[in-house]
């Protein structure tokens, strides 16, 4: 049986059917103390995190999503950690892919459910997500690498590991 970091991390799926239960407070907390962990390029700590755990702002997100996507790209997520990091920075993306990582495995570890959302750049690079980027106090020369949805899925949902391919790794 593997340790318990390394069974997390095997463990780790995608929710994509969140229920309307919220995170508890102490345990967002301490997903976000692990994102904050994370490695960053010559230790610059350039990322940030926008925690977006108010209805409110949830869901000026997820109207804008269903605007522009036409769909609720959050799958119903109570709560969402924007990372973010200056655009123009050389390690912009790898960093922000720790933190995100470290917030996956976190949640894990907590019996919280998450998934990766992409397209939270792309919605903020239309004339009314730039708007909600600067209420949500986010540099406009930010860019947002990846959204950590937290929640629980929804009951009778079943999340299923899926099969890794068969040539992943090649040890020469």
């Amino acid at each position: 049986m593997p340790n318990k970091v390394i069974k997390t991390i095997c463990n780790r799926v995608s929710c994509r059917n969140f229920s309307s239960k919220k995170v508890s407070l102490s345990k967002l907390k301490q997903i976000i103390k692990c994102g904050e962990m994370a490695p960053s390029g010559k230790n610059l700590q350039v990322v940030n995190m926008t925690v977006l755990n108010s209805k409110k702002y949830v869901e000026q997100l997820r109207s804008l999503s269903l605007e522009i996507l036409k769909r609720d790209c959050f799958y119903g997520a109570r709560t969402l950690i924007l990372v973010h990091a200056p655009s123009d920075n050389k390690y912009c993306v790898t960093d922000c892919s720790c933190v995100l990582e470290n917030l996956f495995i976190a949640a894990t570890s907590l019996n919280v459910n998450s998934c990766w959302i992409n397209q939270v750049n792309d919605l903020f690079d239309t004339d009314k997500g730039k708007k909600l980027k600067n209420k949500l106090l986010i540099d406009k020369n930010s860019r947002i690498v990846g959204t950590c949805a937290l929640g629980y899925v929804c009951d009778g949902v079943e999340l299923k590991i899926k099969e890794r391919k068969k040539d992943f790794t090649r040890i020469l």
